[in-house]
């Protein structure tokens, strides 16, 4: 009982400086390496282990993948091609801008991806503004002696919400698509040793649907509270129309900007083909309806990192541009007079690579080691056992609706920390799949709306868009309520067919705790 309280000490300590923010996240962080020890719940190699292991590694390839796509501008000719592609109504664009931010945030942070669209965004509504065509602010006179105060039109709250949202909602396509999912993988794969590892394929064929009906929602969502669609006669959707001259102004600059970057470079096509190759790599290394190529490579486990850390390693490897081929060229003029650089350099990655996120991952990893091998997880998880007489859909909702609540005051990443080893006891206690309630809970870590503290994406569109809280908790109810509905109708039917969920494993049996819960521990 001892440890028990003792890790509860380290779990709340940290749990509060993550929720005040009082301490940067990343030492927060790393408390366990001195106080798990100190205290006798873990060894000190146990804890250093949980920093680095295959979930970090894909983590870190994952994000090498994501900067290498942002410094190649890959990722702003794939956005300016969909706008070209979709049209220039306000319905069209805001489509447009659903599905490129949901699409890039699949792939890299959400955070990087609201910060992409929002120049994107602001560059056309500027451009319909200058036509007459819908200002971006108005400005609100607050009494005198005060200066007035900047507040975004609905047109512009509408584009805004949709970046934040999108880019929130993407994330839990992949695996690598936030770091609250690779947290899962580690939570679980650690506790449960003997379960079969999370797949990348399997992944995505279940959260995909979720996804996209998310992303539709939203879409469908912010042009009735904004643009006034299936209100045709209102105020709103009076200003929303911007008639054909509109949609050519709004086109001319999309236009412009793809115009602006000129023909596919080799370096965007180099990471193109490396992106293309690393996913294809996730996809096939054991996609179980036939026989993947780890499996033909190797007898020995073979897990996502190989693949994102061989491309990440070819990024260094493969040139940018094909100066080269002139090397011994006839023409000493055209012979190259210094090395090309890389797809990626290395004073890129040291500049832009958010080192404090693989820190905030093992420090989760390591409150999950540390609840486990203390039994504190288990005391709290069977304290909720009188749960298991509920319908297992219901026990689904409500761990839903909790976590959805929970995530909106502190970082997506440190709410699935503290309460996925929880929840894991808590399905074990139960007899429920762990996976059954888990990782509905490692989606809804994402689905943060309403508070600019909930996720970096919202605080972004707050700060640029001058949109006061109240306003962005008003906007962010209904996606929460939503997402929440999606999740508990998705998840049981086609996520539990996916996963092959539906009866209780052996290897959780086996983890069962004896009636002497004192003895087990």
């Amino acid at each position: 009982f001892l440890q028990e309280v003792r890790c509860a000490y380290v779990v709340l300590i940290m749990a509060g400086y993550w929720v005040t923010d009082c301490f940067p996240m990343a030492v927060t962080a790393l408390i366990p390496v001195v106080m798990f020890p100190a205290l006798g719940v873990l060894s000190t190699m146990d804890v250093a282990t949980c920093y680095m292991n295959d979930t970090i590694m894909v983590f870190l390839g994952g994000l090498i993948l994501a900067i290498s796509i942002e410094h190649s501008n890959l990722h702003l000719r794939l956005a300016l091609g969909v706008m070209r592609t979709v049209g220039c109504s306000h319905a069209n664009l805001l489509g447009g801008f659903c599905v490129v931010t949901t699409f890039i945030s699949m792939w890299i942070t959400n955070t990087a991806a609201t910060a992409l669209m929002i120049p994107i965004i602001f560059a056309v509504l500027r451009e319909l503004e200058q036509a007459g065509l819908g200002a971006i602010f108005k400005t609100i006179d607050v009494g005198p002696g005060s200066p007035p105060e900047i507040r975004p039109t609905k047109i512009t709250r509408a584009y805004l919400l949709v970046a934040a949202y999108c880019s929130s909602i993407g994330g839990t396509g992949t695996l690598v698509g936030t770091g609250t999912n690779l947290t899962f993988k580690g939570i679980y794969e650690s506790i449960f040793p003997d379960a079969e590892p999370i797949i990348f394929t399997d992944w995505m064929v279940a959260s995909l649907p979720q996804m996209i009906v998310n992303s539709f929602l939203t879409w469908l969502y912010v042009r009735i509270a904004f643009l006034g669609f299936l209100r045709p006669r209102s105020k709103d959707a009076q200003v929303a129309r911007i008639g054909r001259e509109g949609e050519a102004v709004a086109m001319e600059v999309i236009q412009q900007r793809y115009k602006n970057l000129g023909p596919i470079s080799c370096h965007e096509t180099g990471v193109a083909t490396l992106f293309i190759l690393c996913v294809f790599l996730w996809l096939f290394r054991k996609p179980g309806f036939i026989r993947g190529w780890s499996e033909l490579l190797t007898d020995v486990d073979l897990r996502d990192s190989m693949p994102v850390m061989l491309v990440s390693i070819l990024m260094f490897f493969i040139p940018k541009d094909l100066n080269f081929i002139h090397s011994y060229s006839k023409d000493p003029k055209k012979r190259p007079t210094r090395s090309s650089e890389g797809l990626i350099t290395w004073k890129v990655i040291e500049a832009k690579m958010p080192w404090s996120l693989m820190f905030l991952l093992g420090g989760g990893f390591a409150i999950s080691r540390g609840s486990v091998a203390s039994c504190m997880a288990r005391r709290v998880g069977e304290a909720l056992v009188p749960l298991r007489y509920l319908p297992p859909v219901l026990i689904l909702a409500v761990v839903c609706l909790f976590e959805g609540l929970l995530t909106e005051f502190t970082s997506n990443v440190g709410v699935a920390n503290i309460t996925l080893p929880v929840i894991a006891e808590m399905c074990v206690a139960m007899e429920i799949h762990p996976m059954y309630l888990m990782i509905p809970a490692t989606l809804m870590c994402s689905f943060s709306f309403r508070l600019p503290v909930g996720t970096p994406p919202n605080a972004i569109v707050a700060i640029a868009g001058h949109i006061p809280t109240g306003w962005l908790i008003a906007g962010g109810c209904a996606p929460s309520i939503y997402a929440w509905l999606v999740e508990v109708l998705f998840f049981p039917t086609w996520g539990v067919f996916v996963y092959g969920i539906r009866e209780l494993p052996d290897w959780v049996k086996r983890v069962q705790p004896d009636n002497d819960t004192d003895a087990y521990c």
